[in-house]
Parts: structure tokens; C-alpha cells; sequence
């Protein structure tokens, strides 16, 4: 049996000197909350590299449009942390997330949890207290081993498309990452296999198949096609033509089509052609392709000019948005403010768009210590092509100003907290 299925990559520096896994030490402390884990309504799981988010978005928004209450679990958040766990259709209210808090604080003593495993306990005494009729959650890293992974029997699981990411904790090749992600399936559950790389998709057949999990695969079992209209969705149970996804990117057909499978599954929910529709025009994820309309770096731009936001950090978003400027950013010229945390494949981020951008700014991610210097990146890229460093968002955006005349993009890319800076400037 090969090394990946027998020989985990879960490194001992993740644990912090902590005994056990995140899951096992989630488990210990819901055991000291009371079990919420077990009060919840029906949970849909989902795990992969990309896409994760804008699947729960549209599905959550087909399924408020269909008249569920619906509860939300992810990371991470953009402005507040109140943003990770929506109460049916609400995002948390302070005073609940303090008692929450406080309430997994207290249960842990003297023991030591991460950040994620606590929040992760707290988030799940909320959804116990609030009555919904169902919950959409995404994991952290992984999936195996992630806090969330507590869920005995979800009444759905999802993969969505897996790439390279946070290889330092899953492992460096593709199979070890799909086993980590894997892991949420469940015997006798249906689980949603978004598009994959032939290496995760081998393993994730392997391990469906080892448990005996019900997979519902892209290319087998349903198919997304972008159309002059819109896009069409094809399932055994028939086609629909719909309209064109409201995030915007070729991979948010994809995602879409995820949360349309995931309805033709949910055999306990009604959600018709109609919900469907409203879902998807009415979605939204904010930080990813996301025009930037208001705060002070928007004023700085003159009349034609465009400032766009994406939270895309690991090489497949970088072929995404290749494939944007290929196709829809063609009229006119887009330059490239970028940032990221350490410990992300630079090269691999950047080297899809070097050609198709007129050019890079490299800048530090303010808002997290664990960034890159603009100076790393421009010598991490120096023998694949030229970047400019600049020292924010407002300077990169001055110096593109003072080369272009006419009106162009320039779109702010690599991490989720540049958002912040990006829009609040």
C-alpha cells in the first residue's frame, strides 16, 4: 500500500507541543461542552484547495431562496470574526460570541487548544442554541484531521478541487493532499467530487471506495458548460440552462455547479429550478474578483480606471485568473498589486499571469507579520520575471499612475487580508 495512506504528513510542529490531533483535542473539549456536535441539524462538509467558500455561498443562497434557515461555518474572515459563524441566515451578535467563547474557555482549563480547535468548539455550542434546518461548514487544513471533522454522519460531504496548499501540514504531492481532504467522507454519505488533477481524483475514488461513500462525480455524474446565455448544468436526472454564475472567474462555474449537485442531493430539502436561479445570481463571497468601488484607494483612481480585489494564494488560483485575462480582461490593460504570506510557492502564484499583466507590484501583507517583504518576493522572482516593489496598496497604485495614461485595471492579488487595506484605505 503506498506511503501516503500508511504514513500521514501531519508534521509535529502543527501540534505545538499539544498531545493528540486538532480533531482528537476538538473531541475532548466538546465532550466538556456537552456533545453540541451532536444537537446540530443536518450538516453538509466541505473540504478541497479552492472553491470551498463560493460553494457554501451559492448553496447557501439556494437554499435561503427555497426558505431555509441556514447556519454557516467558515474561515477565514475579512473585517470581523463575527463573519465565520452565521445563526440561521445572521451573522453571530457579539454578546453570543463572547458567551460562547467564554463558555469553551472555561471547559478547557488549564489545557491548551490552538485558536481554530477553541473557536471551532465555541461555534458549535452557537449552532446547538439556534434552531436552523441545516448547517454548511467548511473545514480549516485538511479535512481528516480538522477540528470540524467531529460530524459523525453529515448528510452531505464535498470535495472541491484540489491543488497544492499548506503542503508544509498535508504534504507536498497531490494524493497526500487528497487523503487529508478524504477524510470527510462518510459510509453509506453521498459526497459531491468537484473537477480534479487525475493524482487527487485516483485517491479520492480509493478512498470512497475503502469506506464505501457514495461520490457523485464532475465529469461522471453532472458536468457545468458556460454558454452565450449563461451556462448549462447536465446531471442523470436531466439539463438545465441557467444563468451565468454571479461571482465572477471561469472556476465560479465550476463552484456552482457543486452547490446545484449538492441540491439534486439533499433528498429532505425542496429546492427548485427557481431557488436555483435566485442562488446563483444572488451569492456573494466578497474578496474574490471583486470590484472595489468605494474607500480611499478607489478615489485615487481617475474616471475609466478599475480597482478589483482577489483573495487567491496557491498556483491554481493564478492559472484562474491566467484564464480571466485570456478571456474577459482583454480590453484593456491590467496590472498586478500583489501580496502574500510566507510559506506560499511565490513563483508558482505568479508565473501563470507573467505576460499577461503589464506589470507586478510586490508589497507586504501590513496586516500580517507572517508576510512576505516586497523585497522577498521581487528576489524570489527575479529569474522568472521583473517586479516592482512598493511599500502599500496606495504607492503601488500612484507609481501605476504616474506609467498609464489610459484606463486600465489593477487588481490587488495573493491574500484575503489585503482586502481590508484594499477597501478601508
Amino acid at each position: 500500500m503506498s506511503s501516503y495512506l500508511t504514513m500521514p504528513h501531519w508534521p509535529t510542529l502543527l501540534f505545538e507541543n499539544r498531545p493528540g490531533t486538532p480533531l482528537s483535542r476538538t473531541q475532548a473539549l466538546l465532550s466538556r461542552l456537552g456533545n453540541p456536535e451532536k444537537k446540530l441539524p443536518p450538516v453538509v462538509h466541505v473540504a478541497g484547495t479552492n472553491g470551498k467558500g463560493s460553494t457554501i455561498a451559492f448553496m447557501r443562497a439556494m437554499l435561503e431562496a427555497a426558505g431555509y434557515k441556514v447556519h454557516v461555518y467558515t474561515s477565514p474572515h475579512l473585517q470581523r470574526y463575527n463573519e465565520r459563524i452565521v445563526l440561521a441566515g445572521r451573522e453571530i451578535d457579539d454578546t453570543t460570541l463572547f458567551t460562547v467563547i467564554e463558555a469553551a474557555r472555561i471547559a478547557a482549563g488549564e489545557d491548551s487548544y490552538s485558536f481554530f480547535e477553541g473557536t471551532t468548539a465555541a461555534a458549535f455550542l452557537a449552532f446547538s442554541q439556534t434552531p436552523a434546518d441545516i448547517l454548511l461548514m467548511e473545514t480549516g487544513i485538511g479535512g481528516r484531521f480538522d477540528p470540524t471533522n467531529v460530524i459523525e454522519k453529515p448528510v452531505l460531504t464535498i470535495v472541491t478541487t484540489i491543488s497544492p496548499d499548506h503542503t508544509d501540514i498535508l504534504g507536498e504531492s497531490l494524493a497526500e493532499i487528497a487523503w487529508h481532504k478524504a477524510g470527510i467522507m462518510r459510509e453509506g454519505v453521498s459526497s459531491v467530487i468537484s473537477f480534479q488533477p487525475e493524482e487527487a481524483s485516483l485517491v479520492l475514488q480509493q478512498e470512497a471506495a475503502n469506506i464505501g461513500a457514495l461520490v457523485c462525480n464532475y465529469g461522471e455524474h453532472w458536468v457545468v458548460q458556460k454558454t452565450e446565455e449563461g451556462m448549462r448544468y447536465r446531471c442523470a436526472e436531466g439539463e438545465m440552462d441557467l444563468p451565468a454564475p454571479v461571482l465572477l472567474g471561469p472556476h465560479q462555474y465550476i463552484n456552482a455547479g457543486n452547490a446545484i449537485t449538492a441540491m439534486t442531493l439533499l433528498d429532505d430539502f425542496e429546492v427548485d429550478g427557481d431557488a436555483i436561479v435566485a442562488g446563483l445570481l444572488q451569492a456573494r463571497w466578497p474578496g474574490r474578483m471583486e470590484r472595489v468601488t468605494q474607500g480611499g484607494c478607489a478615489a485615487l483612481l481617475p474616471q475609466g480606471f478599475e480597482l478589483w480585489m482577489d483573495g487567491g494564494h496557491n498556483m491554481a488560483a493564478g492559472h484562474m485568473l491566467s484564464v480571466f485575462l485570456e478571456g474577459d480582461w482583454q480590453d484593456k490593460p491590467t496590472y498586478l498589486i500583489f501580496g502574500t504570506t510566507q510559506g506560499k510557492d511565490v513563483v508558482s502564484l505568479l508565473a501563470p499571469v507573467v505576460g499577461k499583466v503589464r506589470e507586478i507590484y510586490a508589497i507586504p501583507v501590513i496586516s500580517e507579520p507572517k508576510s512576505y517583504s516586497a523585497e522577498n518576493i521581487v528576489a524570489m522572482m527575479k529569474d522568472t520575471a521583473p517586479v516592482i516593489a512598493s511599500e502599500s496598496i496606495e504607492s503601488a497604485i500612484t507609481a501605476i499612475l504616474q506609467r498609464e495614461q489610459t484606463p486600465a485595471r489593477i487588481l490587488v492579488f495573493g491574500s484575503l487580508y489585503l482586502r481590508v487595506l484594499a477597501t478601508h484605505f
